[in-house]
Order: C-alpha cells, then sequence, then structure tokens
C-alpha cells in the first residue's frame, strides 16, 4: 500500500529561516544612515527619472539619497517617539507624503539647496501630467516642416489635422496639443515629443531637515 504524502514529518530543525527581504534590508540600511550622517532632509520630487536622481546621487557623494515606498520610510525613521531611531526622527516621518526621498548627508542646509537648485533638466511631459505652457500648431506646412513625411499617417491617429502633398506634410487647419495646468493626454504627450518639446522640469525640494541631536525644522526655518 503507497504511503500517504499527508502523513510526512517535517522536522523543525530542518525548516530554513527566512532570509531578510528587500524592504527590512532597506530598513535596517536606512537606520544605520541615521548614525552615520549628521544630517536627514526630506526633499519632495517633480518629474521623477531615474537618470536624473542618479545624477543628484553623483553630485551628493558621499551622502545618500534614498527613494523608497513612503511606508517603509516611515518604519525605518519611527513614527512615534518610542518607536524613532534618533530623537525627533518622528517629526520627519509625519512628513513623508506623496512623492519624495530622504537624503541621508553631512552638508548644511545652504549647500544642498545650492546644489538641488542648480540641476533641474528638462524632458519631455508624461500623459497624466500637467502642462507647463499652451501649444498652439499654426496651420500650413511650417508648422511640422522638421518631421520625416513617414510620420503623417501616425499624426493624423493623434488626431492632427494633416495631410501628404508632394513629400511634405501639410497642417489644414490650427491645433492646440495642450492648455497650460491642464492635465496632458496620450496623444498630447506624444505630440509634443515628436515636435522635441520638453515641458517637464525635474526637481528636489526640501521639505524639511532634521540635524542630530534631535534638532528639527520644516523648509521655512532652514538656516544653518
Amino acid at each position: 500500500m503507497p504511503k500517504s504524502k499527508r502523513a510526512k514529518v517535517v522536522a523543525l530543525t530542518k525548516v530554513k529561516k527566512r532570509p531578510k527581504d528587500k524592504k527590512d534590508t532597506l530598513i535596517d540600511e536606512m537606520r544605520e544612515c541615521c548614525e552615520k550622517f549628521s544630517r536627514i532632509y526630506l526633499v519632495s520630487i517633480e518629474n521623477e527619472r531615474n537618470n536624473f536622481i542618479q545624477e543628484v546621487r553623483k553630485r551628493l557623494r558621499p551622502g545618500r539619497i534614498v527613494c523608497a515606498k513612503n511606508k517603509v520610510m516611515q518604519v525605518a525613521l519611527g513614527t512615534t517617539p518610542e518607536s524613532e531611531c534618533q530623537e525627533n526622527l518622528h517629526q520627519l516621518a509625519e512628513m513623508i507624503v506623496d512623492k519624495c526621498g530622504l537624503l541621508f548627508t553631512d552638508q548644511s542646509p545652504a549647500e544642498i539647496e545650492t546644489a538641488l537648485a542648480e540641476y533641474r533638466p528638462r524632458d519631455y511631459a508624461r500623459s497624466g501630467s500637467r502642462a507647463s505652457d499652451t501649444v498652439v500648431l499654426r496651420k500650413g506646412i511650417d508648422t511640422l516642416a522638421k518631421l520625416p513625411h513617414s510620420v503623417e499617417a501616425h499624426l493624423r491617429q493623434l488626431g492632427l489635422p494633416t495631410i501628404l502633398k508632394e513629400g511634405k506634410i501639410h497642417l489644414l487647419g490650427d491645433h492646440t496639443v495642450c492648455k497650460a495646468g491642464e492635465e496632458l493626454s496620450a496623444d498630447a504627450a506624444q505630440i509634443l515629443k515628436l515636435l522635441e518639446i520638453q515641458q517637464a522640469e525635474f526637481l528636489m525640494t526640501v521639505e524639511a531637515h532634521w540635524q542630530r541631536g534631535g534638532i528639527f525644522k520644516d523648509c521655512s526655518a532652514l538656516e544653518d
């Protein structure tokens, strides 16, 4: 009679201990940074791009920037006086909202604000973001003259009133691609990219600052 698989006995001594997952490791690393560096800055991030953040990381070394899930960063710092890993860090944790990151460093507020202000690259805006300017394409042949004739059919799919004549793209009427402050559609974002119009500016802004010894300041009180 075959043995039942349900009758197997597993010795507890043979059960492998679950290794730390990436979240736990990151929490440990952030707590180590709290010990290593004398200052922590909470920075908000607009128009996040991985390559831009990597460049900021290079500029601010040996400091470290962590962009993780807000809940993970809050747990690492501690959200109450009882759970915080350093004095008054729970005040910084309470301000972690929306898209933001933590900068661990020994540099002064003036140095950090200058470094962030000097690096504000632009990129193509993505669908769902807000248009920074109103873009209106004027009727005629000159507006789309830089584009190859092979994209004419694609332009029509994006909603542009175009026609191909003698190998050149003609815009049959004025067309508003986007209006300042309004959300960009997927089609509008593609048109702006085809026309090489960059409306997204990468910004990292200091929202709060913590200094060893329990000194906490919001963004309006960043003075060294």
